[in-house]
């Protein structure tokens, strides 16, 4: 008669493989909730921290489980084998972006005018308790952004003011973001604003930018900045949104201009800031009304809804809101 080998299963690979799929189910749950259901994104990023701390025990346990499989015979190599995969699956998310992350500066604020950066209004108001402050970060902020990524630099355009702010506004449209707040330009030292929201792909963060518009009927310049609302490093993603911006503005410009009128656009020097704003142009900015809505292609923005706007005269004045308690 031949002697019985028990077989029995291994508790450690069992565990490795239910920790590794609770910690799956929970980054699709904080996904989904971000993304859909408006969670908020202090409470996602914990989430997301926990999973991944889940993985990397889940990970554990199936390296345990597997010596004790050789060691004693035990059952149970296959759900050693599943919590091992899934615990370096969700642990490859983050490590694919160390590369990244110790290359680019641990920087959320980048703005093509780092002399004289267009601040938020609307945005700022609505702007989330703990989040990133919304105010330019100056000198230091300046320099890493230089360096990092020196082809962030304003956007020059032969074209008059209102057609280019006609342009941007279907051009935001167009790449899908939410706009908070629009403000034609009112001509030279008058500036128009748009502020809007995006939200990444697969996590949905939010980040809001603003764009500015000045110039007259012979020329305009544009200014962006975009601004992560949560955490101190960017990735690199809103300078690939300023790009993105400006290579579609570029597209859809090129679209309502025939051949030969097209014109030549220009990069603008980074230091070479927009001029602060006098007390007459403070005072010619606070009649002004904000408008919103979305017009037809060759007419005029047609408000929807009328609010009294701000004085938006100097940057300065529109930075002096954004730094209230909110």
């Amino acid at each position: 008669m031949i002697p019985t080998i028990p077989t029995v299963h291994s508790p450690l690979a069992r565990w490795s493989r239910n920790i590794a799929v609770f910690s799956l189910q929970l980054v699709l749950t904080a996904v989904l909730l971000h993304r859909l259901l408006s969670l908020g994104t202090p409470l996602a990023l914990h989430l997301f921290a926990a999973a991944l701390g889940l993985a990397a025990v889940a990970i554990l346990l199936a390296l345990a489980a597997f010596v004790r499989i050789w060691r004693d015979g035990r059952r149970g190599a296959w759900s050693a084998a599943a919590g091992l995969l899934m615990g370096l699956g969700l642990m490859a998310w983050p490590a694919a972006l160390v590369p990244t992350y110790r290359s680019l500066p641990e920087i959320h604020d980048i703005s093509t005018d780092t002399a004289l950066p267009p601040s938020f209004v609307a945005l700022a108001a609505s702007r989330p308790a703990g989040a990133n402050d919304i105010r330019y970060g100056g000198g230091e902020l300046a320099r890493l952004q230089l360096e990092a990524y020196p082809d962030i630099r304003p956007l020059i355009v032969p074209r008059p003011a209102a057609e280019v702010w006609e342009v941007l506004g279907e051009t935001v449209r167009r790449l899908g973001w939410t706009v908070a707040s629009e403000v034609p330009p009112g001509g030279k030292g008058q500036p128009g604003y748009i502020e809007a929201v995006d939200r990444t792909l697969v996590l949905g963060f939010y980040d809001d930018i603003i764009i500015r518009i000045d110039g007259g009927q012979r020329d305009t310049r544009i200014d962006v900045r975009s601004v992560s609302r949560f955490g101190q490093h960017d990735f690199g993603r809103n300078a690939q949104r300023i790009r993105k911006l400006f290579k579609e503005f570029e597209v859809r410009l090129d679209a309502s201009v025939t051949g030969g009128d097209r014109p030549r656009r220009r990069r603008g020097r980074p230091e070479a800031a927009v001029p602060k704003r006098g007390k007459a142009g403070q005072a010619a900015g606070s009649g002004q009304k904000q408008q919103q809505g979305r017009a037809l292609r060759g007419s005029q923005r047609e408000p929807s809804q009328k609010v009294k706007q701000p004085s938006r005269g100097a940057d300065q004045a529109r930075g002096k809101r954004s730094q209230q308690p909110q």
